[in-house]
């Protein structure tokens, strides 16, 4: 007995959480018009008041798609939630709709669904008017399909962006290429234009055997070294000094030119020692004591003073004659 006033009990509550419930969600839907010319729009206005902690699935609306057959929608709206008073709250949302056909059409319920609850709106109708169209003016302003225009021929349609870049960077190394040469080839005119100086032999040997003396080269140990500059300023000096192409001569070759030169035997004596010496220290490796090295310096200066051109002397202009002291 007492189990069955429990289970009473049990189904009032049930009972009474449900009513409760249903009492508090309320759905609506309305409509700006029933009645449309084919192809006009309208909208269905869907409203929910329910309370704030309660959560309830919306109608599910694609978009675009079919609300039902020859009804189709074009647009929905974004849920707008208002808060109302009792910790109530306002969902509202605006569904676009068209037809193309002409008739009366029936709208079903949009459901709601709240746990194991479906809450619908009231259905809804919509006729839609025909478009009488006059028989004139179909055949006056409907007309043929065009066909497909052609697009005018642009030849930089065809050029893929890589072939102009391309150009383009050629064109600009071109330029570059271009002026490039053009200063260079008027550098290269001026300096031609500009005489170059030409140092006397003696004075270009003298400050060849001095820059070498002050080099130290033998003192840091590249006897060497210092012989072969020591020989080449010589050989230079012979070369552009006598016209002796001493540059492709041996030793031995040298002596036999300067011998043969009569205004240079008397100083061939010091070019013989220094070739001498320059040999056995390029080829025997020999190492020369320091006042050897000292010596064949005072002796390439020596032979380099007395092979200096000498003036001319200057040719002594008689004195005029005066006529009128002999008369």
């Amino acid at each position: 007995m007492l189990r069955r006033i429990l289970l009473s009990i049990s189904l009032a509550l049930v009972s009474a959480i449900g009513v409760c419930a249903q009492q508090s969600v309320v759905v609506e839907a309305a409509m700006d018009s029933s009645v449309l010319w084919m192809g006009e729009q309208t909208l269905i206005h869907l409203s929910l008041s329910q309370d704030n902690d309660v959560n309830i699935i919306l109608p599910q609306i694609e978009v675009p798609g079919i609300l039902t057959e020859g009804v189709e929608v074009l647009d929905l709206s974004e849920p707008d939630t208002t808060l109302l008073q009792n910790n109530r709250i306002l969902i509202k949302q605006d569904v676009l709709v068209t037809s193309f056909d002409s008739g009366f059409y029936y709208i079903p319920p949009f459901k709601y669904i709240l746990d194991e609850d479906t809450f619908a709106t009231q259905s809804l109708s919509l006729k839609i008017i025909p478009v009488d169209v006059p028989a004139e003016a179909v055949a006056t302003d409907v007309k043929d399909i065009k066909d497909v225009a052609e697009p005018p021929f642009v030849l930089w349609d065809f050029i893929p962006l890589w072939v102009v870049i391309l150009i383009l960077s050629l064109i600009l190394l071109a330029v570059v290429i271009y002026y490039a040469w053009r200063y260079f080839k008027s550098r290269k005119v001026e300096q031609q234009s500009q005489p170059e100086v030409q140092i006397p032999p003696y004075e270009l040997a003298m400050s060849e055997l001095l820059k070498l003396r002050e080099s130290k080269l033998w003192q840091q140990g590249q006897e060497k070294l210092y012989y072969t500059r020591l020989v080449d300023i010589l050989r230079e000096y012979l070369d552009s000094r006598f016209s002796i192409n001493a540059m492709e001569m041996t030793s031995t070759q040298i002596m036999a030119s300067l011998r043969r030169n009569k205004e240079l035997k008397e100083v061939t004596k010091h070019i013989d020692e220094i070739l001498s010496m320059a040999d056995f220290v390029k080829f025997a490796k020999m190492r020369p004591l320091p006042e050897d090295n000292e010596r064949v310096m005072r002796k390439a200066i020596d032979f380099v003073e007395l092979t200096r051109p000498q003036p001319e002397p200057e040719v002594e202009q008689p004195a005029p004659v005066n006529t009128k002291d002999k008369q």
